[in-house]
């Protein structure tokens, strides 16, 4: 017999859970810690569990090798507070792939509640529940899973659009490792005084909200359309300091509540913003990639999240491994996949019309394979009972929103007049016409 890898402890503990006669009552669980180690966790004292169901779990979990992080069963005994642990937010109902039999013939799946003890990218399982949050603006996050593919271009002129229908917009730029959308917008001297990063330090010794009202100035982009567009940079104006700012940033900060995480820290900063601003729409330009800044943008704070992709190997597969992690904890898939809208950037000029349908269908293949439900082949299921849009229904996440690849927009400067050499409003409206009407009719919806 090989090692035991990562996948397989996880999937002997839910063959266990599968197959042991373990007592109806006390919830039996599984803790991963941060190296992928793994224990059973008995959501009850261990006087109150069956002596036998206790050993036989004992025994099974010493068959993990190296992911057993010991053979005892953790318990309300082995912690102060118990329920610190096991009222936890962080525990889900995980979907675990029990793989095959000695007749190859698949086991199915089992549910197995399991707290994952992550150093970081948990808050891609931390969605915002319904109701929790408090009357707000639209907020749309530009998400992609590399750059390259006109992401900050598209929320300049999305800004643009919105601003000529008479939207106040109000942009802030999360994308701290690479940050550039001010220099989009705004000429170096206009930038505010702070600007995220400088909140995200003074916010952590007490004096955050002393910086909200400096951290926000006017685009001269507004300057031709019906309503403003303001502009909250990551950095602040004639900063010298930014690399030892950055790598402070992302610490969590204590509170009387506990400590307040990465996601908290940036919904309230979002929301002081928003506040002090009364935008009609907040667009925020994430952080690229599968990265802790894009998780809280698109899970804790979007209503809608533009996830931009290309037809490659590389958006696919990143956005099916993104999908499929939701996809194992149903009770975030089905808070997370309707604010989804998927955009096909760089439409490419030849063969237009085919490679739309092929990107169209890979769309929605991805999506009805991960999160959309299945919907039984009984005939008298109700279909209205689950969540899976028709294939060609033009409000679902799969169905794209086109933004036609033009080369006068790949080193584009919006803030650029047309007799200057800038892009005319119809040029704009026929690269980026879709992508503003859709957010607007979300803003409508909202």
């Amino acid at each position: 017999m090989g090692p035991i890898r990562f996948n397989d402890a996880l999937r002997r503990a839910a063959l266990t859970l599968q197959t042991l006669k373990l007592p109806q009552g006390p919830c039996v669980r599984l803790v991963r810690d941060v190296y992928g180690r793994l224990r059973f966790a008995l959501d009850c004292a261990v006087a109150d569990f069956p002596s036998a169901a206790l050993e036989q779990l004992k025994t099974a979990q010493a068959t993990w090798g190296v992911y057993a992080t010991s053979i005892e069963i953790l318990s309300h005994d082995s912690f102060t507070n118990p329920a610190s642990v096991f009222a936890s937010p962080d525990w889900h109902q995980t979907l675990v792939d029990l793989g095959y039999d000695e007749d190859g013939k698949p086991r199915g799946q089992q549910k197995v509640w399991l707290l994952d003890r992550q150093i970081n990218g948990q808050d891609w399982l931390r969605p915002q529940q319904a109701g929790q949050a408090a009357p707000h603006p639209h907020r749309t996050v530009f998400f992609g899973l590399k750059g390259g593919v006109g992401r900050s271009t598209a929320l300049s002129l999305a800004a643009w659009g919105l601003a000529r229908r008479g939207k106040r917009v109000l942009l802030i730029d999360f994308d701290l490792e690479s940050p550039g959308l001010s220099g989009l917008l705004q000429p170096a001297n206009k930038v505010a005084e702070f600007g995220v990063v400088d909140w995200l330090l003074e916010d952590a010794v007490g004096q955050g909200d002393s910086v909200v009202p400096r951290m926000v100035s006017a685009s001269p982009l507004g300057e031709s359309t019906i309503s403003a567009i303001r502009v909250v940079a990551a950095v602040g104006l004639d900063e010298k300091n930014y690399l030892a700012k950055l790598a402070r940033a992302y610490a969590d900060v204590p509170s009387t509540d506990g400590p307040q995480r990465m996601g908290q820290r940036m919904l309230r900063l979002v929301e002081l913003l928003e506040a002090q601003e009364k935008p009609d729409v907040v667009l925020i330009d994430s952080r690229a990639g599968l990265h802790d800044l894009a998780a809280v943008a698109i899970t804790c704070i979007a209503d809608t999240a533009l996830m931009f992709a290309t037809d490659g190997a590389q958006s696919w597969n990143g956005y099916r491994q993104l999908f499929s992690h939701w996809q194992q904890r149903p009770d975030v898939a089905t808070r997370v996949r309707d604010r989804l809208m998927l955009v096909r950037a760089l439409a490419p000029k030849a063969g237009r019309e085919e490679s739309i349908r092929r990107f169209h269908r890979e769309a929605y293949s991805m999506f009805a394979e991960t999160l959309y439900d299945e919907i039984p082949a009984s005939k008298s299921t109700d279909e209205n009972a689950y969540f899976h849009p028709g294939e060609a229904d033009e409000s679902a996440p799969h169905f794209p929103v086109l933004i036609d690849w033009d080369e006068r927009f790949q080193e584009f400067d919006p803030m650029l007049r047309p007799e200057d050499g800038g892009a005319t409003d119809a040029q704009i409206e026929a690269a980026f016409g879709h992508l503003i009407r859709r957010i607007a009719e979300r803003i409508e919806e909202h």
